[in-house]
């Protein structure tokens, strides 16, 4: 019952809810979302907000790692006696290898963290990320600094991709607008807040204490992850009502088992679901077309392109901002890196306003297109519902006005015009940037919910190696060119890929449902 309108069932038992077609408006009282049957997760609202968080901040280190030693490269190069050219090669090594790892993590990593569980997978990663810290804190070769930065971005790269899994682990499509943002957040408060922490050690410690820096607190979240953050795994854990297998138990589920033994509670019935569980799962070798292959695949392919651009627009601005600075303006390493905290400010912002909005969107078009919306063994089903136009409607406007933006901010440098007009057009570049990041890795789970952690990789992969290509090019453009020019040109490119989002908004929906369809007949056909 929906206010005091019925719902039908079909024969499948899906659920059709009323809509636009001749059916019953919603009313100021009536949900504009199913009331679900079924509960798609156990976990509180407190519960996910705690574990949304935690992924959040395990997947800020990725980024984070790549940007923090920006203001510190002068200093790095002078010790290490290299040209600044040779220290922006580790960045794009960095982000290079990242790419690679982050586009086979889903089929080492997040195929893994899909079978064994997402616990054993963080503390896998965080191990080896450790362990890169601590030999990057205690060499003094370039070489060696090369080598340690990409066994860093291997051990950490899967982070991201796991953390939309885990937010897709846990909450329902209505739900994704906030707390996929919030999950997201953390991959892109590390090129902000990075390079401000960088800052601020390099200046009053060293560079090398970067390093120290980034082995304790990884080493923090490695022990927390150990202590209190529980298995999420839909085949793993289910709902989150089945007890994790042994590899993948948090103390605090010890301490809950150990509890119920002790009140004579009868756990036999959740163990015989875990049980079932695992003889559904099957570790196989995993293969590396499985991410390759979403990168052809419509519409999934122009969405991952478009957010690509988007994010190589933001680290052409942000990878740039050291060198520019210090020379327009004359900041020292503190300095510049409090620079970043504008653009962070408008990222932190954006990714709590635009949840808001994007759940909102979501709901009001599924009042306007409620027949569209089902829902099938508690679950929302998207087969027939242009999720594409609830979430384009958002991200389309947003990425035009940054890139509006970005060119505005490379003139006004071009120019020499004030630092607080830098700063104010940087904050609005994180504010509009992060609202199309966001609904566009919303809409890549949306796209590809049976598979979220391999699409966040197949995502990571393109935007890695773009953000990578704009941090190798963008000063060497500079250069040549000027920076009202470079910039025009990286606002043109971001704006010349939006018509592909366009083509996502009005043909998304046939698209998918042409795969989905072609999908059904393969499995029909073996």
């Amino acid at each position: 019952m929906h206010g005091n309108h019925e719902t039908s069932l079909n024969g499948n038992g899906e659920q059709y809810l009323p809509g636009a077609n001749g059916a019953a408006q919603p009313e100021e009282s009536m949900p504009l979302l199913p009331q679900y049957e079924e509960k798609y997760s156990c976990f509180s609202v407190a519960q996910k907000t705690f574990i949304i968080f935690t992924a959040a901040f395990a997947s800020t280190f990725s980024p984070f790692s790549s940007n923090i030693y920006y203001p510190a490269m002068n200093s790095i190069a002078h010790d290490l006696r290299v040209t600044a050219s040779m220290m922006n090669l580790t960045i794009t090594a960095y982000m290079a290898t990242r790419q690679i790892f982050q586009g086979l993590a889903p089929t080492f990593m997040g195929n893994l963290s899909d079978t064994a569980g997402r616990r054993p997978v963080y503390v896998l990663c965080f191990g080896i990320y450790f362990c890169a810290n601590i030999g990057l804190a205690i060499q003094r070769n370039y070489w060696v600094l090369l080598a340690f930065r990409a066994l860093q971005s291997t051990g950490i790269s899967a982070t991201i991709a796991l953390s939309n899994a885990v937010a897709a682990d846990i909450v329902t499509s209505a739900e994704r607008g906030t707390y996929l943002g919030i999950a997201s957040l953390g991959s892109i408060l590390g090129p902000v807040l990075g390079p401000a922490l960088g800052g601020l050690i390099s200046e009053y410690w060293s560079w090398y204490g970067i390093f120290w820096v980034l082995a304790i607190l990884s080493g923090f979240v490695l022990v927390a992850m150990l202590l209190f953050f529980p298995e999420t795994c839909r085949h793993v854990v289910g709902d989150g009502s089945i007890p994790p297998p042994p590899w993948s138990r948090s103390l605090l589920n010890i301490l809950s088992d150990r509890r119920k033994r002790r009140e004579g509670i009868n756990m036999e019935e959740e163990y015989t679901r875990r049980d079932e569980l695992s003889k559904k799962r099957r570790i196989r070798f995993p293969n590396p077309l499985t991410t390759l292959r979403l990168l052809f695949e419509l519409p999934t392919s122009l969405i991952l392109l478009a957010n690509g651009v988007s994010y190589g627009a933001y680290y052409a601005v942000t990878s740039s901002m050291p060198a520019e600075f210090a020379a327009i303006y004359g900041l020292n390493n503190l300095q510049i890196g409090l620079t970043y905290i504008p653009i962070g400010l408008g990222t932190i912002l954006s990714s709590f306003t635009n949840g808001w909005a994007v759940d909102w969107n979501f709901k009001r078009i599924a009042a306007k297109n409620g027949s569209m919306l089902r829902v099938k063994n508690g679950k929302q089903d998207l087969t027939m519902f242009p999720v594409e136009r609830a979430r384009l409607q958002i991200a389309i406007p947003s990425s035009i006005t940054a890139a509006i933006c970005i060119a505005a901010y490379g003139w006004l440098l071009h120019y020499e015009g004030p630092l607080w007009a830098a700063i104010l057009f940087l904050f609005f570049i994180g504010y509009f940037m992060t609202a199309s990041y966001n609904v566009m890795n919303i809409l890549i789970v949306d796209l590809n919910y049976d598979k979220p952690a391999t699409a966040t990789a197949a995502n990571n992969l393109l935007r890695c190696f773009i953000g990578a290509a704009a941090t190798a090019t963008i000063i060497p453009l500079l250069e040549f060119i000027g920076r009202g020019k470079s910039y025009t040109i990286v606002a043109g490119i971001w704006m010349g890929i939006t018509p592909l989002s366009i083509l996502v908004y009005w043909f998304g929906l046939k698209w998918r449902q042409v795969r989905d369809t072609r999908k059904v007949g393969d499995i029909e056909a073996r």
